[in-house]
């Protein structure tokens, strides 16, 4: 199996970018020890533990799944998408411990056979809907080791081996009740056992959404890049915890409609609603010669398929019109990053409307309102 630290190869999210440990591949006799330098490595930080199996070493998997727990770690299903290597990148090797950069995302993913002991030692467990855990019966063998020795005035001078033979036996209850045993001092329901036992060796049992529910093995359907992306958005909020705090308000400039044949430049203003959950959204009209009366216009703010709009009463008149964004369509912009703004009349006048587009990009710190806002 490797394993290894990656950083979020992102280009956005230097000098603070998330770091996992990806997991990949089979799991043998060595791989616990080579977790524990991961580990230790790591510094104790509780990094997401991204992972894709096919399975192996049945003790093996026992040994990881308490490492984990033990570590605290979150285990989600994914693959590590390793970025290229750049010139002169002096770690970026196939052997390192940490150093290298890369994505995470779901194509490809599963967890299988002894996987599913490393995925019950996670805090919590995190498998995406389309991603499949399998398990089955243990495949027991016994090694066999024919040698030849020479003595010589009864010591043994020398020790050939002739044949390794590895074969087939039986497994014991005993085994399984092992197995029962480790999945309840994970927290996992035993009946995970019966699963266990339904396919031979040769096969898979591919759990169903209700087994994994019902088994406690899952206990949602994160996916991998959802899982770095809530890992960047803490670690965001935890190196700007002071500025979040102190945060109140960011604003751009945008144009937007005609008024008497001059351009309409609104101040747009976001802020932390003081009353109600969400955003309030002041967008104040104005053109060279100054402030454009507002009692006679609307503001339309569209984030994705979501309106709002400012107060469509024609006795409300003041500098700004104001608009309340619904807390869910404003986080979206952590994802969808553009909105779209509208100023036009409630009725004929000297106001040409106008839909513009506006990158958040111009909204300068609005990740630290969407921290403040979308981040519990």
């Amino acid at each position: 199996m490797r394993i290894f630290i990656v950083r979020n190869a992102a280009v956005d999210c230097e000098p603070d970018c998330a770091e996992w440990i990806s997991a990949e591949g089979d799991i043998t006799a060595a791989t616990p020890a080579l977790l524990r330098k991961v580990l230790k490595a790591a510094g104790g930080r509780k990094l997401p533990f991204i992972l894709t199996s096919p399975g192996g070493d049945v003790a093996a998997g026992y040994a990881m799944g308490r490492l984990i727990r033990r570590a605290g770690l979150e285990v989600t299903i994914g693959r590590t998408m390793l970025a290229a290597c750049k010139p002169g990148e002096k770690n970026c090797t196939a052997s390192i411990t940490k150093g290298r950069r890369g994505f995470a995302n779901n194509a490809g993913a599963f967890c299988n056979s002894a996987c599913v002991f490393v995925l019950a030692g996670g805090v919590a467990r995190h498998v995406f809907w389309m991603t499949p855990v399998g398990v089955h019966q243990f495949a027991s063998s016994r090694t066999l080791t024919r040698w030849r020795q020479t003595t010589l005035n009864g010591r043994v001078i020398r020790r050939e081996i002739l044949s390794v033979n590895r074969i087939k036996v039986k497994t014991t209850q005993a085994q399984y009740d092992q197995a029962a045993r480790f999945f309840d001092e994970m927290g996992i329901d035993p009946s995970i056992n019966e699963l266990v036992q339904l396919a031979s060796n040769s096969n898979i049992h591919v759990m169903s959404r209700p087994e994994l529910l019902a088994t406690k093995i899952i206990t949602d359907g994160q996916d991998a890049r959802g899982q770095v992306l809530k890992h960047q958005a803490a670690l965001f909020t935890q190196k700007n915890a002071e500025r979040v705090a102190a945060f109140t308000a960011t604003a751009a400039d945008v144009p937007a409609g005609l008024y008497d044949g001059n351009a309409i430049i609104s101040h747009v203003e976001l802020r932390q609603a003081p009353n109600v959950a969400g955003v309030q959204a002041s967008v104040m009209p104005t053109t060279g010669g100054g402030p454009v009366p507002t009692a006679n216009l609307i503001a339309i703010l569209q984030i994705g398929d979501v309106l709002a709009f400012s107060n469509l009463s024609r006795n409300v008149s003041g500098p700004a019109l104001t608009i309340t964004l619904d807390p869910v369509a404003f986080c979206t912009l952590a994802e969808r990053r553009s909105l779209k703004l509208a100023i036009g009349p409630k009725e004929s006048g000297p106001v040409k409307a106008e839909t513009v587009t506006v990158s958040t990009g111009r909204f300068r710190d609005l990740d630290l309102l969407l921290a403040k806002v979308c981040i519990k």
